[in-house]
């Protein structure tokens, strides 16, 4: 695949790959994790990949058509800080940014995902779904 691909570290900023404009930040998490904005002819869609609350997830996400963000944890208390999403910070993420759409991923089989999701509903005025494998979603 060397041949045909550069293969450089992932950084934080902006580059472009044919027609998509892509923007990295880095995510709240213990290990180096980025979250993705692609843009392409006035449409976007914003992925958090695995976070903990943070302002760079809000930044990616402004004003983007569809929020896929991750939710692996009910709003209780002794959650481990900086790991993953309760959906209810999903929601208030999506609502701080203005995305149109949320969809929750990164659902855990021990968590009640009608849990995690109307938490996230219950914080975001938008259209709120659970990411179903295979699914297409226009944007």
């Amino acid at each position: 695949m060397a041949a045909r691909f550069d293969f450089l570290p992932l950084t934080p900023g902006t580059i472009e790959i044919g027609p998509f404009s892509v923007t990295t930040r880095h995510m709240s998490h213990p290990v180096e994790t980025f979250g993705f904005r692609l843009a392409h002819n006035g449409k976007t869609l914003a992925y958090s990949a695995d976070t903990g609350p943070a302002d760079a997830l809000i930044e990616l996400a402004r004003d983007a058509d569809v929020l896929l963000c991750e939710a692996s944890f009910p709003d209780t208390d002794g959650l481990p800080p900086g790991l993953h999403l309760t959906g209810r910070q999903a929601g208030e993420h999506a609502a701080r940014a203005g995305a149109r759409e949320l969809i929750v991923t990164h659902l855990v089989p021990w968590n009640s995902r009608e849990q995690v999701s109307g938490e996230a509903a219950d914080a975001f005025t938008g259209p709120v779904s659970l990411a179903v494998p295979g699914a297409r979603v226009p944007i």
